[in-house]
Order: structure tokens, then sequence, then C-alpha cells
């Protein structure tokens, strides 16, 4: 038969496989087999034509009765009554796993292009900073990172973590929770921005992530680390980073990224050689740094005042920076004073030959191959 040539060519068992899967395959079994049981005894008990029977069973299924047949025998009417409790039930049945499979395959497909279009922007990424773990210093990092417009990914294994580390990158979120702390009475609820699931933090928060272990060569490959600036590896223990560590630099060698500047957390003092010795180039250790800032706060608190103002507010128009002249070449050949006068750049150290050469003289000329570590106005702004 030509129906059957066409439903043999066009090859439908992958259709099959998937409507079995979803449980929808098995709720339209009985819906069949009550058409044709229902058509079967309604010409047997009243004698209608296959065609009238057929269409006696679907409007008996479906509830609709338009009241043009009914059955008239008592054999039929019998068979009826208990023929259409269970038809309603098994038909509404499924009815509700049609509805329920329609919205889940909705539901994919708009997961996977959402998941296609971080795939395409994170393969799009270059000179970009690979974030390993969503620890609360990776997510300050990450802060900052945003605030100064550096490309970065966050690679994070545990859903709820990677979740709290996106949310921590919502603007509007930390403005609310953060923006009225002097004065309660202001206290904004944050509650429903902390129940927000993954994807709709997604379609809040513009950052790409994998959600996957950052110790694995593939995740770091799939991170883009041939073409990436550097890897933070700011996991939960010293094991944990050491592993990114060694990945990130054998991976960085085999790709041929030599530049690739790897730093890791430090939570216990002894394994930092370790952590060295394994290819990361500097060394962060928060309790060290934590301790750092409340001495400078208690000793020197102007000092403090003045890092918070520069370091912390967005709005804040200078900042402590680093400068590589080969950037800057207007710069190369002129003086520290020149500098200051011309560009608001406040020169602070010089670094030339693996030196650093503190408070240069204000005649002092730059050169092509320096580097400065300047107060001046941030990036955007010079």
């Amino acid at each position: 038969m030509l129906w059957w040539n066409i439903f043999r060519q066009r090859n439908i068992t992958p259709l099959l496989k998937k409507l079995n899967r979803s449980g929808l395959g098995l709720s339209l079994v009985p819906i069949v087999v009550l058409i044709v049981v229902g058509t079967l005894a309604y010409a047997y008990f009243e004698g209608w034509s296959v065609s009238d029977s057929l269409y006696a069973t679907i409007i008996t299924i479906t509830t609709v009765g338009y009241g043009d047949l009914s059955p008239q025998t008592a054999g039929g009417r019998i068979f009826a009554i208990f023929f259409t409790l269970g038809a309603i039930g098994l038909a509404s049945y499924a009815i509700s796993t049609l509805a329920a499979t329609v919205i889940r395959w909705e539901q994919d497909r708009v997961h996977r292009h959402v998941q296609e279009q971080r795939m395409s922007t994170i393969a799009s990424l270059n000179d970009h900073i690979i974030v390993c773990g969503g620890s609360a210093i990776s997510r300050k990092a990450m802060f900052f990172f945003q605030r100064d417009k550096q490309p970065f990914i966050l690679v994070e294994q545990d859903e709820e973590k990677l979740r709290r580390a996106l949310l921590y990158l919502d603007i509007d979120y930390l403005t609310k929770k953060f923006g009225h702390y002097q004065d309660i009475t202001q206290a904004v609820d944050v509650t429903e921005d902390e129940q927000l699931s993954l994807e709709e933090l997604t379609e809040r928060v513009d950052v790409p992530y994998l959600m996957a272990d950052p110790t694995d060569d593939s995740t770091l490959i799939a991170a883009g680390i041939d073409r990436a600036k550097g890897v933070v590896a700011a996991l939960d223990s010293d094991e944990r980073n050491l592993f990114a560590v060694v990945s990130a630099r054998a991976l960085a060698t085999q790709m041929d990224n030599p530049k690739l500047r790897i730093l890791a957390l430090v939570y216990d003092d002894k394994n930092g050689p370790k952590l060295q010795i394994a290819g990361a180039d500097q060394l962060i250790f928060p309790e060290k740094g934590s301790g750092m800032q409340v001495q400078s706060w208690m000793m020197n608190p102007l000092m403090g005042d003045f890092w918070m103002e520069v370091s912390f507010k967005a709005e804040a128009a200078y900042d402590l920076q680093q400068f590589a002249i080969s950037d800057f070449p207007d710069w190369a050949g002129q003086t520290i004073s020149h500098l200051r006068d011309h560009n608001q750049v406040v020169v602070l150290a010089v670094w030339r030959d693996g030196v650093f050469n503190y408070s240069p003289a204000a005649h002092q000329v730059v050169l092509k191959d320096d580097a400065l570590i300047a107060f001046a106005p941030k990036m955007d702004r010079i």
C-alpha cells in the first residue's frame, strides 16, 4: 500500500524510541486499544458500519457527544457505560502526558539553544581568564574582572556553587543585598533572587561558564586554554588547586600558549612550594591578605579608606595600575613629569631590566621596554 511504503521510507524509528522514552508511547497504546475495542463493540451490538462505530467511539472518548448516534440495544448501552468510564480516564491521562511531553520537549529545545549560544560565546573568547572554582574569593575576583571589562569564564562542577557565583555577579542583586547595609530600614528582600534556578540566572547574568570538573584536561580545553590569558585556581582545597595547576601548565605547553599566567590559592602555607613547582606563577594566601587589611585599617585608617575608595567603588575615576609601554607606544621617550602633567599618570615605580626603580626622577625618560606602576585614570578614561 502507498501509505505503508511512505511510512517505511520515512525513518520514524528515532521518533518511536523518543515517544517510548517519554512515556507518551505507553499512554497511546491504551487509547488505540480503546478505539479498536469500541469500534468493534459498537459494530457488534448496534449493527453500525465501521465508520459509524469509529465515529461513535471517538466522540465517546473525547466526551463530545453530539447526540446523533447513541446505543439503542441493552448490550450496547451496558458496554457504553463501562467504556465511557474507562475511556475518559485513559484519555485524560494521555492528554496530560502529551502536554507534559510537549512542554518538556520545548524546554529541552530552549535549553539546547541557550547551551549552543553559550558554547558559541566560549569559542569566541580570546585573551580571557579561566576561573576554576566558584569560591567566595573567586566570586569577588570575577566581580572586578567584570567591572574592568576583562573577559573571563567560570568553571565549576557543583551546580549550587555555580549558581551562587553567578548570583554574586548580578549587579541588581548586589545592589539590593548590600546597597543599604548601613540603614537596615532600607533593606530589600532578596529571597526571590536567591531562589533563582541556574537557567534563570543565566538569562540575567551574561557570564560564560562550564559546569564541569576544572581539574580535567578536556574541560580546560573546552574553556579555551590555548587562547587564554590566565588561569585562576580557586578551588576548595590545595590538592584540587594542585591538579588544576598541573593540568593548566601542561596544556599551555602542549598547545603553544607559553605566556599563560597561573594564579593559585593556597590554604596551607606548606603547600605553596608544591604549587609553584607544578607551574603556578603567583600564589594567593587569603589569610595573609586579610591580616594585612586588618593591620592597614588599624594602623593607617586613611590609607585603608583610600584603598577602599579607589579599589571597590566603581565610580572612582582613578586606580593603581600597571602599564606596559609597548601598549602605549606614544609614551616611549616621554619623561615622568610629562606623563604626570599631560596624561595624569603619576608614576610610582619603573620596572626595567628586572628591577623596580621606585620614585623615579621627574626628568627620567621612559623606554619602550619599560613597565610602569602608576596611579592613573582608569583605562577607559585615559
